[in-house]
């Protein structure tokens, strides 16, 4: 189950690495390309043509990567569920690095440490929200 599910976070991974690539890529060739059209202006509505192409390529590799937010066309509770989830991890995994050795807390930061450490282990951490 462990090797699932590191491959089917690797190729989401993977993509959103080419979305980004591509971003920057599809940035600088129409930054190229609009000063091309700046100083031929004759040429100008030729040389402008592939941007909107990039933006629709770019729209498509957005969609793959990421995906859209809703489920079946409609924005649903358990995906708003979801997203507060995942940004609470985001948020408890930043803060976790950021806190002092545990000698360094006092009591009452421990217990909370600890209620903490409770909740996460009577959550599941087993499904995939991806």
């Amino acid at each position: 189950m462990y090797k699932e599910l590191r491959e089917k976070a690797e190729k989401k991974v993977e993509a959103k690495k080419a979305f980004f690539i591509c971003t920057i890529i599809f940035t600088f060739v129409s930054i190229v390309l609009l000063m091309l059209a700046y100083y031929l202006p004759a040429i100008s509505f030729w040389v402008s043509l592939p941007i909107p192409i990039f933006v629709m390529i770019l729209a498509i590799l957005y969609l793959s990567a990421f995906g859209l937010p809703t489920k079946n066309g409609q924005f649903s509770d358990d995906w708003e569920e979801e997203e507060i989830e995942k940004e609470m991890l985001k948020l408890y995994r930043r803060r976790k690095a950021d806190l002092p050795p545990l000698e360094d807390l006092s009591e009452t930061e421990v217990l909370e440490l600890k209620e903490l450490e409770r909740l996460k282990k009577k959550w599941d951490w087993r499904e995939d929200y991806v």
